[in-house]
């Protein structure tokens, strides 16, 4: 055993001899406590652990000395874990003997361990590093998510370039069609199909003639009507998340739906109203005979009609007195096929279909009725741009005369008046949203979110 003197003084004289030292144990064993010989004295400030202070964590970490003015305490007893000393009161904390070498920065964080009763094997930092393994993983786990980036313009990119594709196609095609009805009419067998059939049909005796001024404002209310519905339709076809809600105030289980349906199927009663009032007005008045087919002579007259429209040279156009087949033909399936069609798919998937007609609903089912109610709606698009191009390509102002002014002349009036009736048409398509409508729909039941 080495005396006293060398175990307090072989850190602080560096020029020591180096069997002065206590030899080291191998790493990774346990430190036992060094026992006093018979004539030893009890274990001084040598044998206790370096007081660590926040302050100076070289000096703790520099040797377990501590100097020989410190205070000694009682000795421990063999086996037994040592604590901290416990500086006196008024002395100043251990320390770093002259001479000595700071260590590097790497056992710094050794410095906080107790000398005695601790692993010497254990490699710096490697205790704090599992500490902070359970602390990283809780910091990961409460830290916000990453922003979802923005949806990429792809999509709607793609759509795009497919709608092109397609409008590239039909104008491809109607191009062909064009080429081969002009290619058609110069053949002598169809020049005799054109002078057989000329393209219209004759009228029934006592047909009246000329259009009388309800029919235009049906013609109106009409159009007002119908470019309303199918936007609303297609707002209900494509919202998500509707802007308001309506709840009828009759019934014992009232049913709650978006504002938006609410203002479709208002609509939709409009129509029916003002589409019965001209059913009438035309049984009435005979203006029946210029939109019903009342000879079988109306389906190559129409078939004329379409090949000379196909091939840019218009047939004979007399709105006034008569129709075209092609025309009646189609004015016919507007009124008299698509309008009930779309009645009845309409009212089958409203909220005015009864819940309790099981078999009837079991004979219509509700699949069925919107597998009509969309391809009517797209039927009654496409007859309105079809109408509106050949109205305004064969002889704007004398049609719209007819339409509008309830006059056969070539002049302005009808003109402005269908003008204002855009301008009607604009202002309750812009009008047609929750701020304006709520007001309405709560005479007629009670708007919410």
């Amino acid at each position: 055993m080495p005396d006293e003197a060398a175990a307090n003084g072989s850190v602080a004289n560096a020029g020591a001899p180096a069997a002065a030292a206590p030899q080291a144990k191998p790493a990774g064993r346990r430190q036992g406590l060094p026992r006093p010989g018979a004539n030893a004295q009890p274990a001084g400030p040598a044998a206790q652990p370096a007081a660590v202070q926040p302050a100076a964590p070289e000096a703790a970490a520099a040797s377990p000395a501590v100097n020989a003015a410190a205070p000694a305490t009682t000795p421990a007893k063999p086996g037994r874990r040592q604590g901290m000393p416990r500086p006196a009161a008024g002395t100043s904390p251990a320390a770093p003997a002259a001479g000595t070498t700071a260590p590097p920065a790497a056992a710094s964080s050794e410095a906080t361990a107790p000398a005695r009763g601790t692993r010497t094997g254990l490699a710096a930092g490697a205790a704090p590093a599992k500490a902070a393994a359970p602390a990283q993983a809780a910091a990961s786990t409460m830290a916000p998510a990453p922003a979802k980036p923005s949806s990429s313009p792809a999509p709607v990119r793609s759509r795009l370039a497919k709608a092109g594709i397609a409008a590239v196609g039909l104008l491809v095609l109607f191009g062909a069609a064009v080429l081969l009805a002009r290619w058609l009419v110069t053949l002598e067998s169809v020049q005799g199909f054109l002078d057989r059939y000329p393209g219209e049909s004759h009228l029934p005796d006592g047909a009246p003639v000329g259009l009388p001024a309800w029919l235009g404002w049906q013609h109106f209310f009409n159009v007002f009507l119908m470019v309303l519905i199918i936007r609303s339709g297609w707002q209900v076809r494509t919202q998500r998340k509707p802007p308001a809600s309506w709840t009828p105030r009759r019934g014992k289980n009232p049913k709650k739906i978006s504002i938006t349906l609410w203002l479709h199927q208002s609509l939709d009663l409009l129509w029916l109203v003002n589409g019965g009032i001209f059913i009438v007005l035309l049984a009435v008045t005979d203006q029946w005979m210029r939109v019903v087919p009342t000879s079988w002579d109306v389906f190559p007259n129409a078939l004329s009609a379409g090949l000379q429209y196909l091939s840019l040279d218009w047939p004979t156009e007399n709105g006034w007195v008569n129709y075209n087949s092609l025309q009646v033909l189609a004015y016919f399936v507007t009124i008299f096929i698509a309008a009930p069609l779309a009645a009845l798919s309409g009212y089958r998937m409203s909220n005015l279909w009864p819940a309790k007609a099981k078999g009837l609903s079991k004979v219509y089912p509700v699949e069925v009725a919107r597998a009509i109610h969309f391809p009517v709606m797209l039927y009654f698009v496409g007859f309105i741009i079809v109408h509106v191009a050949l109205v305004l390509s064969t002889g704007a102002l004398r049609n719209l005369n007819h339409m509008y002014g309830g006059q056969d002349a070539v002049n302005w009036f009808g003109f402005w008046m269908f003008f204002a009736s855009l301008l009607v048409i604009a202002g309750g398509w812009f009008a047609a949203r929750p701020l304006v409508l709520a007001p309405i729909a709560s005479l007629f039941g009670k708007v919410g979110r």
